[in-house]
């Protein structure tokens, strides 16, 4: 959700299988910034129609709830005043009535205004190196302008179409709305909505990292995911600005009629003024970039906006807040990598895996 997306398109594999009815299709494309890919098992398909049918699902999201597109419902709440009604899509009204339950099951970890917070610590909109390290004044006046209580809306229509759905206001000048850490996981669930309308129960669609896995493989096995591995490139080791991927996956599992999401230490990294290194995940209760040795968790949910912001919060929490909380929601599940020090023969440290009592079984790849 944090840049223009680029021109999107779709390209075709067919894979054999063992019924030979049956073609896995790959298609992919770009949208909110990043890439998108699904494989969908299907008889006879249109590569083409299937990439507009994700396509359009994704671009609707990006439409109304980016920050970068000078019409999006977000950007023109950001340029009205305190206390002014901005109509927006019922499309908006769903994704902010789900990041308030997400808000409050989180207490707070989660939290769609920390873009003050983001910003001061070089992660924003211009990518910044050598950011200067924010002292306490500064980290206070930012986390004053935070401030979930300060959005209101009014549903209005709760149509699931591009029509107004309510209006928006923020009852303070100051605040910031960016849901971004919500917004690529519902636009997932919209686009597996879609292909579940239109016929298709068995596919593997991903954006940028999130994922709806539904139905089987070709084979009749359930759908195998990895699980990233962090340790490869720790963010002591890199200079930012740096938005990173491991080299290579920590271990599989094997699910399905689910959906994943994970949050990493890893994933987008600055170096301050000094040499130190900071992660992109900022803890709102505090201001300050999270120190703790999670690095990384992969939530297992209902749906993808779900399993989004919650990876999302429990990566603010850390190892054991994180775990505990998840541990507690009805129907989730998750998977965490947590740095326990030592040496793994190659200089790098260890990982311990920690994980929800029902997680799905973690197959580990060996070196």
């Amino acid at each position: 959700m944090h840049r223009p997306p680029a021109a999107a398109a779709a390209l075709l594999l067919l894979t054999a299988c063992a019924d030979p009815a049956q073609r896995l299709v790959d298609v992919r494309g770009e949208c909110m910034g990043t890439t998108w890919s699904a494989r969908v098992v299907a008889h006879d398909l249109d590569a083409g129609d299937l990439a507009a049918l994700i396509q359009t699902q994704l671009d609707l999201v990006d439409d109304h709830l980016s920050t970068w597109k000078a019409s999006s419902d977000l950007s023109r709440l950001a340029r009205a005043e305190a206390d002014e009604p901005v109509p927006v899509a019922a499309i908006t009204i769903a994704v902010l009535e789900r990041a308030a339950a997400l808000h409050a099951e989180t207490e707070g970890a989660f939290d769609p205004t920390i873009g003050p917070l983001i910003e001061l610590w070089g992660f924003g909109a211009q990518e910044l190196s050598d950011v200067p390290t924010p002292d306490d004044d500064a980290i206070a006046a930012a986390r004053a302008r935070l401030g979930w209580d300060a959005v209101a809306w009014d549903a209005g229509a709760r149509d699931a179409g591009e029509g107004e759905g309510g209006v928006v206001r923020r009852t303070r000048g100051d605040v910031e709305l960016d849901l971004s850490a919500i917004a690529k996981g519902h636009a997932v669930d919209l686009a597996a909505e879609a292909l579940r309308g239109a016929g298709h129960a068995d596919f593997l669609l991903e954006v940028g990292g999130e994922m709806v896995l539904s139905g089987r493989r070709p084979d009749g096995a359930a759908w195998r995911t990895g699980v990233v591995d962090p340790i490869p490139l720790q963010i002591t080791d890199l200079d930012p600005p740096l938005s990173v991927a491991p080299q290579r996956p920590f271990g599989f599992v094997e699910v399905t009629d689910v959906a994943v999401a994970t949050s990493g230490d890893y994933r987008n990294v600055r170096r301050l003024e000094g040499g130190r290194t900071v992660t992109h995940a900022i803890d709102p209760r505090t201001g300050r970039p999270v120190s703790h040795p999670l690095a990384s968790i992969t939530v297992f949910a209902p749906t993808c906006a779900r399993a989004d912001a919650l990876a999302t919060a429990a990566l603010v929490l850390g190892p054991d807040g994180g775990l505990a909380l998840l541990e507690r929601l009805e129907g989730v599940e998750a998977i965490g990598l947590v740095r326990a020090g030592g040496d793994d023969g190659g200089g790098r440290g260890t990982l311990e895996v920690r994980a929800t009592t029902g997680a799905p079984e973690l197959t580990r790849f060996e070196d």
